[in-house]
């Protein structure tokens, strides 16, 4: 059990830590008296702007473009188990912006009972957490990019002068982990939509054995919409606000989730039963809202082996005589072709007799 409650300890301040920085910002708000954030920078200057509030449980509202489409809100996983996504795509469909990602868990670094990378930690109704080791800011934004854009992009290419992107500190000094740091990455590649810039930005933050992604902003955008991209996000993260009513909800809320544990641990459920199986089934329900992330989950390994196979240029085949599985140099023409020898050729059609066609997996 030493483990057990020592990882539970760990959890609870990265929850504290995860919402100080909402609790700053509600603070900064109140204080604002609800007035609008000042536009940051030209581009974004020029939209017209409207408000969003989380419709699940009236969390937070965030400055959005007017007449783009708004998707999101705050996903509920577990009592201390919350995340904010808004998706916002623009009319002409050149923009793609997301803040934040449902996808994106708590994590926990290996230790002695739970080493094996990409384990689910299971703490029941409370949180979902993932075994991995920590990665910094820069080493998670990579990572996540080849995860979010490799089912959009192909032949990506890294693209600096598309990597202007950041998102306010919410997070007070006076509250800093043992490990926090911050990255991005761009990419130029090719879409169904034509050519595009593909960027990503998140922080990252260690303590006491757990860690979190509190700060995730990306987009997709036409190479002429990167700098109205990189302003509209900066603009709805400084314009981020949490509702008080909803702060004094979720501290009520990590109170019962920590009841919860210490019963679970224990092996003393059935003095809360009527109360789990109630929240159990709210959070069952808000799953449902959430399947076509898990999806992509489920589908994120063979996405960056794809988005890995673009970077360095091959293309992965089956030869349908032998079964054989081939591993091919990319090129330019539609299809692949292989001889008797074992060689290969790409090219639109057959270079002759003998050839057969390879089959692109």
């Amino acid at each position: 059990m030493k483990d057990g409650r020592s990882a539970l300890s760990a959890l609870m301040l990265v929850i504290i830590l995860s919402f100080l920085s909402f609790a700053c910002q509600a603070r900064e708000s109140s204080a604002a008296s609800g007035s609008k954030v000042t536009s940051s920078g030209p581009t974004a200057a020029k939209l017209a702007w409207t408000t969003f509030e989380d419709p699940f449980e009236k969390a937070f509202i965030v400055d959005v473009p007017q007449g783009w489409t708004v998707k999101g809100g705050l996903f509920r996983m577990g009592y201390s188990d919350q995340r904010p996504m808004v998706e916002l795509t623009s009319p002409d469909g050149q923009i793609s912006i997301r803040l934040g990602d449902v996808s994106v868990p708590v994590y926990a670094v290996p230790v002695q009972f739970h080493q094996r990378q990409g384990e689910i930690y299971d703490l029941g109704a409370q949180a979902q957490m993932v075994i991995e080791k920590y990665r910094s800011g820069p080493e998670f934004a990579v990572l996540y990019s080849q995860a979010r854009f490799a089912k959009a992009c192909r032949n990506p290419q890294t693209d600096p002068a598309g990597s202007d992107l950041s998102v306010p500190d919410y997070v007070p000094l006076d509250a800093a982990p043992k490990q926090s740091s911050a990255g991005q990455v761009a990419y130029r590649c090719e879409t169904n939509d034509g050519p595009r810039v593909a960027a990503a930005y998140t922080k990252t933050m260690l303590a006491g054995g757990i860690w979190v992604v509190p700060e995730i902003a990306s987009f997709i955008a036409a190479p002429g919409q990167v700098s109205r991209a990189q302003s509209i996000i900066r603009h709805a993260a400084e314009s981020f606000r949490v509702n008080p009513e909803w702060m004094e909800y979720q501290k009520r809320m990590d109170a019962e989730g920590l009841a919860y544990q210490r019963a679970r641990q224990q092996r003393r459920l059935n003095e809360l039963q009527a109360q789990v199986q109630q929240f159990e089934s709210k959070m069952h329900a808000m799953q449902s809202q959430v399947n076509a992330f898990e999806r992509h989950q489920a589908q994120q390994a063979s996405q960056v082996e794809g988005f890995t196979n673009a970077l360095i240029g091959v293309t992965p085949t089956t030869d349908p005589l032998t079964g054989e599985n081939r591993t091919v140099w990319t090129g330019p023409k539609d299809n692949y072709w292989v001889n008797g020898l074992g060689q290969v050729v790409n090219a639109t059609n057959a270079p002759g007799a003998g050839w057969r066609q390879l089959q692109t997996n």
